[in-house]
């Protein structure tokens, strides 16, 4: 019995040992002047990035992809796009790191950042698979879009590790937006037929 739990104590610290290993990418949005920020991430690793800037009906005003990258700066002019609630949104690899924006009397202020897993989107030979790690237990939903018009929708549970593929064969060809639904954000996919 000693050993034993001597061997699960061994594990339980080299697996807290090498999660402070490595430090978490960090993304900052600071206020420069009024209606302008700077957007700026750092990590210790080159990924190719996926930088959004969205509003509260998750339109997408900015879209930027890099190449492989450990910092990203750029300079955003929000005076264009009136008062409101914003999201400035870093995929990096299988991850995300988001910051709401309000701007509100030529005044931005900003929330703390919220991390999350990204889903995996796939389409071979008209079928969706779709993968996503569901760390907060809450229900996730998937849904279809054809110009704005809503095709199908899918409940797809509350279970930590989701897998489900899709059959879209039977859809008019064209271009249709996948929206996976979580606790935390949308995440959006083009899927074209």
């Amino acid at each position: 019995m000693k050993t034993k739990a001597w061997v699960v104590f061994t594990l339980v610290l080299l697996f807290a040992v090498a999660a402070n290993a490595t430090d978490l990418p960090k993304m900052n949005v600071v206020k420069v002047e009024d209606n302008t920020a700077l957007v700026a991430y750092k990590s210790d690793y080159n990924v190719p990035l996926q930088v959004t800037l969205s509003n509260s009906n998750g339109e997408i005003l900015y879209h930027k992809q890099t190449e492989r990258c450990k910092e990203f700066k750029q300079m955003l002019n929000l005076s264009e796009l009136g008062e409101g609630e914003f999201c400035v949104c870093i995929n990096y690899g299988n991850e995300s790191i988001s910051r709401k924006i309000t701007v509100k009397d030529n005044n931005i202020s900003v929330e703390d950042a919220t991390r999350c897993f990204e889903p995996y989107f796939c389409m071979k030979n008209e079928h969706l698979n779709v993968s996503f790690l569901n760390t907060s237990k809450k229900p996730v939903f998937l849904n279809v879009y054809k110009d704005g018009e809503h095709v199908y929708g899918y409940n797809l549970g509350r279970g930590l590790d989701i897998q489900k593929g899709f059959d879209l064969s039977h859809l008019e060809h064209g271009t249709y937006e996948v929206v996976l639904t979580d606790k935390v954000k949308d995440h959006k996919y083009i899927a074209k037929l």
